[in-house]
């Protein structure tokens, strides 16, 4: 009995010394020049946090670098902040509009936009990678000649958009009128957008493009 509960203790402590960081709210498919809306959790554990760090890499079929885009450092120690060694943040990143379409790159190669913290004054880290597809047809200033949506109501809307059964998609994509994701959602029939400030948006679904005003 001593040694299991002994075994256990030793498990929850060194589950308390672990670190972590995770993009909470990912996007798939993005333009370049895009500017996207990050909600990122990270936790130091123990160690001394030291910094976050996001950046658009291409790799090739091995995982081997190619080229890199656009990296930013939006919590960092050395720029006088002092962050918490566990939180939970949101912040911009755009998409460096330099950056090839997907379909232009070698056969193999893609795009990872890697969130990664480092700690120890970079003696150690931990990182979240996503592939992203970059298409530029997905630039707002493209949004006239998708498809229309227009199976959700009310418009405008106040708390939450409900959208018609034989419309519900898979995903959808809310961007402001700067092509900045503000937010994302999965297979649902409503969606709450309680929390975005007055203005117009659109709603990017398989179905198509449509546009809402938010009051």
């Amino acid at each position: 009995m001593k040694k299991v509960t002994l075994i256990y203790f030793l498990f929850v402590i060194s589950l308390g010394f672990s670190q972590s960081i995770t993009w909470n709210n990912p996007v798939n498919s993005v333009a370049p020049g895009q500017t996207i809306n990050m909600d990122v959790s990270y936790d130091a554990g123990s160690e001394d946090f030291f910094y976050v760090s996001i950046i658009l890499r291409e790799v090739d079929a091995s995982f081997n670098i190619v080229n890199d885009y656009n990296q930013i450092f939006p919590i960092d120690e050395n720029s006088g902040q002092q962050p918490n060694a566990q939180n939970n943040v949101t912040f911009d990143y755009t998409i460096d509009a330099n950056a090839p379409n997907s379909t232009s790159l070698p056969s193999g190669n893609q795009y990872l936009l890697i969130i990664f913290m480092s700690y120890n004054n970079d003696g150690g880290f931990v990182n979240d990678n996503t592939s992203i597809t970059l298409d530029s047809t997905l630039s707002v200033s493209s949004f006239d000649s998708q498809e229309r949506f227009t199976g959700f109501y009310p418009n405008p809307v106040n708390d939450v958009l409900y959208f018609n059964n034989d419309v519900v998609s898979d995903q959808y994509r809310i961007l402001d009128f700067t092509g900045r994701v503000v937010k994302t959602a999965k297979n649902t029939a409503s969606l709450n957008v309680q929390e975005l400030t007055a203005g117009t948006y659109f709603i990017e679904t398989e179905k198509g493009v449509g546009k809402f005003v938010k009051i």
